[in-house]
């Protein structure tokens, strides 16, 4: 018999309950359990947290518990579709498909209109071979919804398997389009991607919203009085714009406040206590006149120290930070000229290249250019106008402009206001020009002068408020999934015009509210409405006293909590140069999180920063975006209201590098300073072998085999899509008679591997063996043959760097100690031009002649090469020159090649192109390349002799592994991985579409082919090898091996042309990445059946997960049983 509860128990088992539902969306699956498990305790009669609690423990792969509870629950409940469906697979888990088939049969009685119980039964009846019946299931799927990706390719097994090999390819195919183009997304194991019944649900409550609002009170402060007179007309923005940001890089804050005339430029220092004290200007280089209208605050040239752009009536200006307090303006010497009537200024990273760009707002002049100009920053202290190319220069006058990811892509969107019918968006397309779209199609409204971006309704899409130069005054869209917006009523109706604007959350109970400055028949004055959730917007003003301020013409709005007492304040300037800081008093009997970022690399204020809080089961996102509102800028530090909660379970950022990051159980009572994680986003697939004891790292691999890099507009990379990799003897060890491998993929990569292999190498012992590998620009790539190096082998005679100094010690013997002595570029990979001098000493041109170079290549990436290309800097591979007599010096080889990732030794054969007599050459780069050891050697040919024995691949087995711990030596790159210690989750996304099936994957190896093995973000190939038909070793002789991998590497760098799929498929035999239409991955019977039953896991890219490393002691153990 159900136990009676009252209101208040059952109101406290719901918000359990609810919790639990917002911690599995965090991936915080134990959490979750825990709060379904509490919300049984308080209400016993609940069924809902029994049905949350087993599907929980589904995805814990707790499987008899999960089948307890949710029998539990069917009995309690059996019209609940979602236990029959949550109980399916949890059966299917177990390896009862039949009685997977009877529960969801339970489902499509409750509920007839479920695709997805009927795809699920389709797939049931497939893996029990009922192909009719699965062929039936798939269609009612389809029928119930004709873009159901998975259901598509479901049916194309099914008939592939029947035989109709044409109906097959062409649900393959729709398939194929569905997913590569967005417009549906397969079904996973990912929880939350198995269908919406297999996701935990909310109790029937009360829907959450906030409860009444605290005691708040704006106090006004005065911060400075006019200087200059009003302008005549509202329309003249004249004397508004302010900025507030960091000058010192320090814990205080400066605001900036323009105006016009001789004072265009005031400073005020802020204090702990939120007092605002002015310093004078000329000291600091700031001192100019003119008619100062807007700023925006960035470091352009990434020293570490924000700079500040300033939109005059007649001109541009920026002025460089040069630390201390001090600017230098430097508009002329970084080419930035007047190309428009500026009205606004934004500094933003466009083109995700690490480095911000500005772009200006304004109305058109005489020149070429149009309302807007975009500055693209070369990367070297220097700007190009680069309007045209990116379709931003608008058509009509524009106002103001802000940044966000509007469709949630991981690219920088645009959000333009001004005379327009409409505030343009320009949608990011990576590469060429932006895509416009209007916020909205109602022509009756006026033109826009700010704009704000918050997600007020917390659905993880960025709304957008913006003001307009007569009625409504203001007006606020909704975010309809990145692809319309849909009106929002504000309850405002006697607005004539609106000026700036502000997302704040006025009162922290974790809504964020909105405040502008509104034109009335009344006169101005400051408007504050209060979000309340699914109740909408209510105008609380004179609640907090904003009615009862002074406010003549007020314009610009900026949010900041001034005084660090934990409530965001409110700065309001005027058209004559005075400003006023409303403080909030009151705010701060609620909590609040403080949240200040610091980029890593290039764009270190972070701008473009999305940033997500997770606290008692509610859910805030927020973005660092730079300019905000109207003519201003606030500080890009997030202040997150948390109600009466003081402990954060997750803060996420997702930085414009596109590095995830978390931090987990936060307390509010201290701020969070963030910088971002300093991590490698790819590199490639890397290989460990079994000691005898345990795994040990070897070396990346096929890092040469990466496709689909932009190096320039016009161009992108040639791959070389396999590479030999030493593995010495004393690191592998047969197991049962076999040899154990691991290729896995340790960042956020798609793997294509088609082929692995591994010879034996023996040689006497007094010789050395190496694969004929390294990077090489361009065909003819190195050969991968197996080149010995002699008794006579012999560190050369002397070595210099590029400065002169002698560091032979250096590169004697394999230490890792390396010759470093060259400066490193802004562009990642890149260094100045530098040379490594070797002296090899006597030599007959009667042997062959060698060096052995061991070292490793701090790796460019996309983004930093296409960054290089925008500053004129072209990656220069290493050549070779050698010293002539008279001195001078002569390249005798135009690209040695270098080792292609992680510490490896490269063979440089120098037969037949050293000069006789000549003894010293020179190596010169620009990459950041790292010597250890260079070894000659001048011995006879015929010493050179080596057995080769080709080991067969007995088994190879692709799991989920996680992620080694990286261990990082004292050169930057120079790293290896702790096998035993291993993470299930990093930092790290996954790309959308199918991959491999976890298992048995041995007959893909085989041979190249086209049909590889997918696999992505910690997941790895188990290899074994068989050792039985190893030969034994002559006396005196030594075995190592070679091991071989071939295909393809696609990592999610902004300039990775299809950063986000697995599609395009790359071949063997296409003639570039992408390939061109003329062009396609090989269509047959036999690739129909590979992608068909071999690549039927399905990633979708939006999986639910945790973006740390939890490092755990790990135990791991080759495979193959005797």
């Amino acid at each position: 018999m159900a136990l009676a509860v009252d209101q208040s128990t059952a109101a406290d088992a719901s918000r359990l309950n609810n919790i639990g539902v917002a911690l599995m969306n965090q991936q915080l699956t134990e959490k979750a359990l825990a709060k379904f498990e509490a919300a049984h305790t308080a209400d016993p009669s609940a069924v809902v947290p029994v049905v949350n609690k087993g599907i929980a423990l589904l995805y814990l792969q707790k499987i008899p518990d999960a089948e307890e509870a949710l029998k539990q629950a069917a009995a309690a409940d059996p019209n609940n579709a979602r236990t029959w469906y949550a109980l399916g697979l949890t059966h299917l888990n177990g390896g009862n498909p039949k009685l997977a088939i009877d529960d969801l049969q339970h489902v499509v009685k409750i509920d007839p209109n479920d695709a997805d119980a009927h795809y699920f039964m389709g797939s049931f009846y497939l893996s029990l071979n009922d192909y009719a019946h699965a062929k039936q299931e798939y269609e009612a799927a389809l029928t119930l919804n004709p873009i159901h990706a998975s259901a598509h390719f479901g049916l194309a097994r099914a008939l592939q398997r029947m035989g109709d090999v044409s109906a097959s390819r062409e649900h393959l195919k729709r398939f194929q389009e569905l997913t590569e183009n967005k417009i549906s997304s397969p079904l996973s194991a990912a929880y939350g991607e198995q269908g919406r019944y297999a996701t935990v649900e909310n109790m029937l409550a009360p829907p959450v919203k906030p409860g009444p609002m605290i005691p708040v009170t704006l106090v006004a402060e005065a911060i400075t009085g006019p200087i200059s007179p009003a302008p005549e007309s509202t329309s003249v923005p004249r004397g508004s714009g302010a900025c507030l940001f960091d000058i010192n890089s320090s814990s205080s804050k400066e605001l900036i406040l323009l105006g016009s005339g001789e004072r265009a430029i005031r400073i005020y220092e802020i204090d702990a206590s939120g007092k605002f004290t002015e310093t004078p200007a000329a000291p600091m280089g700031l001192r100019t006149s003119g008619q100062a209208i807007a700023c925006a605050v960035g470091d352009y040239d990434s020293d570490g120290l924000p700079d500040l752009a300033i939109a005059f009536s007649d001109r541009v200006a920026l002025f460089h930070n040069l630390g201390k307090g001090r600017f230098e303006d430097v508009t002329k010497a970084v080419g930035i000229q007047q190309l428009n009537k500026p009205a606004g200024v934004l500094f933003l990273d466009f083109d995700h290249d690490g480095d911000v760009d500005l772009f200006v707002t304004g109305a058109a002049t005489n020149s070429a250019a149009g309302p807007s100009v975009l500055w693209r920053n070369n990367g070297n202290s220097t700007f190009t106008e680069w309007t045209g190319l990116t379709g931003l220069s608008g058509k009509e006058s524009t106002a103001g402009a802000t940044l966000s990811d509007i469709n949630n892509d991981r690219a920088i969107d645009l959000v333009v206001t001004g005379a327009d019918s409409s505030p343009a968006i320009y949608l990011n397309q990576r590469e060429g020009k932006f895509k416009p779209m209007s916020l909205y199609s109602d022509a009756t409204l006026s033109p826009t002068r700010g704009a704000a971006v918050f997600d007020f309704n917390k659905d993880g899409w960025m709304d957008i408020a913006v003001t307009h130069a007569g009625a409504p005054g203001i007006s606020l869209w909704r975010n309809v999934d990145g692809k319309a917006f849909e009106r929002v009523p504000l309850p405002i109706k006697d607005a004539t015009a609106a000026w700036g604007l502000t997302a704040i959350d006025i009162d922290n109970d974790g809504w964020i509210d909105l405040a502008a400055i509104v034109q009335s028949s009344t006169g101005p004055g400051l408007r504050i409405f209060r979000n309340r959730g699914p109740e909408g917007f209510e105008d609380v003003s004179a609640a907090v006293g904003a009615t009862k301020l002074n406010l003549s013409n007020p314009r610009t709005l900026i949010a900041a909590d001034v005084d660090g007492d934990g409530a965001a304040d409110l700065i309001v300037t005027e058209a004559d140069g005075s400003a006023t800081v409303l403080k909030n008093v009151g705010g701060n009997k609620n909590h609040s999180l403080r949240i200040a970022l610091t980029g890593l690399a290039d764009n270190k204020t972070a701008i473009g920063t999305k940033v997500e809080v997770f606290a008692n089961g509610q859910e805030q996102k927020f973005e660092a975006t730079g300019g905000a509102g109207y003519l201003s800028q606030g500080p890009t530090d997030i202040l997150a209201g948390l109600g009466q909660t003081e402990q954060v379970d997750v803060v996420r950022m997702l930085w414009p590098t596109g590095v995830p990051q978390d931090e987990i159980d936060i307390s509010a009572a201290k701020p969070l300073a963030l910088k971002e994680l300093d991590r490698r986003g790819s590199s490639c697939p890397v290989l460990f072998a079994w000691d005898g004891k345990k795994y040990q790292f070897i070396s990346d691999v096929i890092g040469a085999a990466v496709v689909g890099h932009w190096v320039s507009p016009a161009a992108t990379n040639q791959a070389d899509p396999d590479e030999w990799i030493k593995v010495d003897g004393s690191q592998l060890k047969p197991r049962n008679g076999y040899l154990s491998l691991r290729f896995g993929e340790l960042m956020e990569e798609i793997n294509f591997v088609d082929q692995l292999r591994l010879v034996a190498i023996d040689h006497p012992e007094n010789t050395d063996a190496y694969p004929d590998e390294r990077f090489l620009s361009e065909p003819p790539f190195a050969s991968g043959k197996a080149v010995v190096a002699s008794a006579k082998t012999r560190p050369v005679a002397g070595a210099w760097d590029d400065r002169g100094h002698d560091v032979l010690a250096l590169i004697a013997k394999r230490d890792h100690q390396y010759v470093r002595d060259f400066d490193n570029l802004s562009y990642a990979g890149y260094a100045n031009m530098h040379t490594l001098t070797l002296d090899v000493g006597k030599w007959t041109p009667d042997n062959p002649i060698r060096l052995f170079m061991h070292g490793f290549i701090e790796y460019f990436s996309a983004s930093s090469m296409y960054a290089a290309w925008q500053a004129g800097l072209e990656p220069i591979p290493p050549y070779v020159e050698a010293q002539m007599p008279d001195g001078s010096w002569k390249r005798i080889v135009d690209d040695m090649g270098f080792p292609a990732g992680l510490p490896r030794t490269i063979v440089v054969d120098l037969t037949g192109k050293l000069p006789a007599g000549a003894t010293k050459i020179r190596i010169a780069t620009n990459l950041q390349i790292y010597w250890d050891q260079v070894l000659v050697d001048n011995g006879p040919e015929n010493a050179m002799q080596t057995r080769e024995t080709e080991l067969p691949l007995s088994v190879a087995h692709l799991a989920f592994r996680g992620y080694p711990q990286q261990i990082d030596g004292a050169t930057p790159g120079d790293l290896h991985y702790d096998y035993e210690k291993i993470s299930e989750t990093g930092p790290f996304q996954w790309q959308r579409g199918p991959y491999t099936h976890y298992g048995n994957v041995t007959q893909l190896l085989d041979k190249p082919d086209n049909k590889y093995v997918i696999f992505g973000s910690g997941e790895e190939i188990d290899a074994e090898f068989s050792a039985e038909t190893l030969p034994a070793l002559p006396a005196h002789w030594k075995r190592d091996y070679f091991f071989y991998a071939n295909g393809f590497v696609k990592d999610m760098d902004f300039y990775e042309i299809l950063p986000f799929t697995v599609a395009q498929m790359p071949f063997h035999e296409e003639s570039t990445y992408p390939y061109p239409a003329t062009e396609h991955y090989p269509e047959n019977a036999d690739t129909l059946q590979y992608l068909l039953n071999w690549d039927e896991r399905f990633e979708t890219g939006n999986r639910s997960q945790r973006f740390q490393f939890d490092y755990k002691p790990t135990v791991s153990q080759p495979i193959t049983e005797p």
